[in-house]
């Protein structure tokens, strides 16, 4: 029997970030060798059209309007993708796909869906699955915009780094780009008279950064990296180098909440697409 082919989900609710979410997820299967499936997941009564067989699976296509709409969108995309349609039937749209994501390689949803308030700047689906999901989730925002060939991956030299560095170069590997490893700083307020070596310092961090790349480096030979020690807040300075990315990733790194401040903060103000990848154990 031949082994199933890995596939990519993306959630969809019929929205425009929603829309944009399924371009990107078909670009990064077509990439990346992986099926698609579109999810849609509705409040629907039984006997309503669910997944599985093709007759079942034309059913719900011609039902519903959204996962129809969805899966022309990544076709119009990637023509030779195969995509599948998939409706869940569930109260909670997170608790659905953090289901359906145990067999997935990634997750993508927009930044935003239906409803709720404009001001927000991110949709409720994408706060509850931040952090929680066993595979890497992608939300897509930001800006549509030719690819600049550049991944930015922020580090906490302080966590294992190994999931999201995977994560990362594999991204990197696939899509051809530079790998921007960015790891920020900020020198406790009474350093400088306390009479701490701040250049001294730097100069440990970065060494240190350069020796956790290195068996990355030797793993992905093609990947040419950019290594890069900042002080300063690693939330704006993530937010700013996400100005001229194609994607930020980022740990999860919650220790009492799914996710940390500065993943918190870069998928609430990052200017490209940002992926979570929650961290071992």
């Amino acid at each position: 029997m031949p082994e199933e082919r890995a596939f990519t989900v993306v959630g969809t609710d019929g929205s425009d970030p929603s829309s944009r979410a399924i371009g990107w997820a078909a670009d990064e299967a077509a990439r990346t060798g992986r099926d698609l499936r579109v999810v849609h997941v509705v409040g629907a009564p039984a006997g309503v059209p669910g997944q599985g067989g093709a007759g079942v699976q034309a059913l719900v296509e011609s039902w519903n309007p959204v996962l129809r709409a969805g899966r022309e969108v990544a076709l119009r995309r990637r023509p030779d993708l195969a995509v599948e349609a998939v409706l869940v039937r569930d109260g909670s749209a997170p608790a659905a796909l953090k289901r359906y994501a145990a067999g997935a390689a990634e997750v993508v949803i927009g930044h935003r869906g239906r409803g709720g308030f404009t001001e927000l700047l991110l949709g409720s689906t994408a706060l509850h699955l931040a952090g929680r999901l066993p595979v890497p989730l992608t939300i897509v925002r930001g800006r549509d915009v030719e690819p600049v060939g550049e991944i930015i991956v922020g580090l906490d030299l302080l966590e294992d780094p190994a999931p999201q560095l995977g994560h990362a170069f594999a991204v990197a590997e696939a899509r051809g780009a530079r790998l921007h490893a960015f790891h920020a700083w900020q020198p406790a307020p009474l350093a400088v008279s306390a009479g701490v070596d701040l250049h001294a310092a730097a100069n440990t961090l970065q060494s240190h950064l350069a020796a956790t790349l290195a068996p990355w480096r030797d793993r992905y030979p093609e990947v040419e990296v950019v290594e890069d020690v900042d002080v300063g807040h690693a939330v704006a300075a993530l937010v700013m180098a996400s100005a001229h990315a194609d994607l930020v990733v980022v740990g999860s790194r919650g220790h009492v909440m799914p996710i940390g401040s500065v993943s918190h903060g870069v998928i609430h103000h990052a200017d490209c697409p940002v992926t979570i990848v929650r961290a071992s154990g």
